[in-house]
C-alpha cells in the first residue's frame, strides 16, 4: 500500500496492485496522510469483497424495502397480514426517504416515544403493547435487510420496549352472566356463541371459523384447525356446549354461519356490545369470556398444562395467569399448614396460659 500526496493538486491519492491490475483513487476528504492511509485501506477491502462476491448489497429506501421485501413475505408467510400492512403504514409515514444503512437507535426511540403520546383516532390513550408490536415489526424488516446483506446490525435492538401494564384479567361473574344471556334471549345465534366461549375458552374467530366437519359428536370434542398458534389442537365439549351443538341446524357447513347468506359469519361484535349495553355490563369485551372460561376452569382444580393444552397456548407463562390463587384458595393452603405443624395449637395454649 502507499499514499502519497500530488504537487499539483495538493490532493491525497493511493497507488496500489491488485490481481495485476493497478487501482488509483483520489482521497478528496483526505486531509492527512494518516487519514489517506484509512481510505485507502476502506477501498482495498471494497475491492477485496467485490472480488470474492461478498460485497455488501446496495442500500435502499425503507418505503421500497417494506413494499418489495417485507409485505411479500407476510402475506406468504403470517396470519398477520391485514394487521403489518396498516403497521407499515404508520412506519412508512414516520420514516419515508430514510435509507435503511442510515438508521440509529435514537430515530427508533424517538419514533416510539411520539407514537405512544400521540392518541388514537378515537381520541383513546395508545397501548404500551400497541407501540411495542409496531417495533416488532420493524424489528422484522431490520432482520430480513440483514439477511439480504444490506445491514450488519438491527437497530432495533438497542431501543427498550415499553413496559407493558398489568395484564386485563376481567373475569365475568355468574350474575353478569346471567344478566347477558337473558340480554340477548334465549334462542339467539349469539347466545350459543356466547355459550360456547363460556365453556371451552376459544377465541371468537376460532368460534366463527368452526365447520360442522370439525365436531366429533361421537368422541365429545371439537377440532380447532385455524388456532393463533398455527397448529391444530383438540378441546373437550361439555354438556353445555353438547346441547347447544345438538340443537342448530346444519344448513351451512358452517357451525355459526351469517344467517343471511350462510357463509362464515364475520363478527358479532355490534350484537354483543348492544347485549352488554342492555344487561348494563361495562368495561367488558369478547375476549374476556376466554379469560372467564380459563379462570373458571382453574378455580375447578385444572393445572397450568391441562389449560395450555385447551386454550391453545405455546408458552406456559401464558397460562400461568389463570392459575392464580384466589381469596379462598389462599386461605385454604394456609389453613393446611395448621395441620402440618400444630402451631395453631401451640398459639392457642400459649393465649390460654397468658389468661
Amino acid at each position: 500500500m502507499s499514499v502519497r500526496k500530488r504537487k499539483d493538486t495538493g490532493r491525497w491519492i493511493c497507488d496500489f496492485y491488485y490481481n495485476g491490475e493497478r487501482i488509483v483513487r483520489t482521497l478528496k476528504f483526505a486531509r492527512t496522510k494518516r487519514q489517506a492511509e484509512q481510505a485507502e485501506a476502506v477501498l482495498m477491502s471494497e475491492v477485496f469483497q467485490q472480488a470474492y462476491g461478498i460485497a455488501k448489497a446496495p442500500d435502499r429506501k425503507f418505503e421500497d424495502f417494506v413494499v418489495e421485501t417485507f409485505l411479500p413475505y407476510s402475506e406468504t408467510n403470517k396470519k398477520s397480514f391485514r394487521c403489518d400492512v396498516q403497521i407499515c403504514k404508520v412506519l412508512v409515514s414516520h420514516f419515508k426517504g430514510t435509507f435503511l444503512r442510515n438508521f440509529t437507535p435514537q430515530m427508533i426511540e424517538n419514533f416510539k416515544q411520539v407514537f405512544f403520546k400521540k392518541p388514537t383516532r378515537h381520541g383513546k390513550r395508545r397501548s404500551p403493547a400497541t407501540v411495542n408490536y409496531h417495533l416488532s415489526v420493524l424489528s422484522k424488516i431490520f432482520s430480513m435487510a440483514i439477511d439480504q446483506d444490506v445491514l450488519e446490525v438491527n437497530p432495533c435492538k438497542r431501543v427498550k420496549r415499553l413496559r407493558l401494564e398489568n395484564q386485563r384479567m376481567r373475569v365475568l361473574s355468574e350474575s353478569e352472566e346471567e344478566a347477558l344471556l337473558e340480554a340477548v334471549g334465549p334462542y339467539t345465534l349469539l347466545r350459543h356463541v356466547i355459550v360456547v366461549a363460556l365453556n371451552t375458552g376459544l377465541r371468537k374467530g376460532e368460534i366463527l371459523a368452526l365447520k360442522w366437519d370439525d365436531i366429533d359428536f361421537e368422541r365429545e370434542v371439537m377440532i380447532v384447525k385455524k388456532s393463533k398458534s398455527g397448529r391444530p389442537r383438540i378441546v373437550p365439549l361439555n354438556n353445555s356446549v353438547l346441547e347447544i351443538l345438538g340443537g342448530r341446524q346444519r344448513n351451512s357447513r358452517f357451525v355459526f354461519p351469517n344467517p343471511k347468506t350462510g357463509k362464515r359469519l364475520k363478527d358479532v361484535k355490534r350484537s354483543f356490545s348492544t347485549a352488554l349495553r342492555n344487561a348494563g355490563i361495562k368495561d367488558f369485551r369478547f375476549h374476556d369470556l376466554r379469560h372467564t372460561a380459563a379462570t373458571r376452569m382453574a378455580d375447578r382444580g385444572a393445572d397450568a398444562f391441562t389449560l395450555m393444552k385447551i386454550l391453545g397456548h405455546s408458552d406456559i407463562r401464558m397460562t400461568s395467569r389463570y392459575t392464580h390463587a384466589t381469596d379462598r384458595a389462599i386461605h385454604q393452603a394456609v389453613r393446611k399448614l395448621d395441620k402440618i405443624s400444630g402451631f395453631s395449637n401451640v398459639l392457642a395454649t400459649e393465649r390460654g396460659m397468658s389468661k
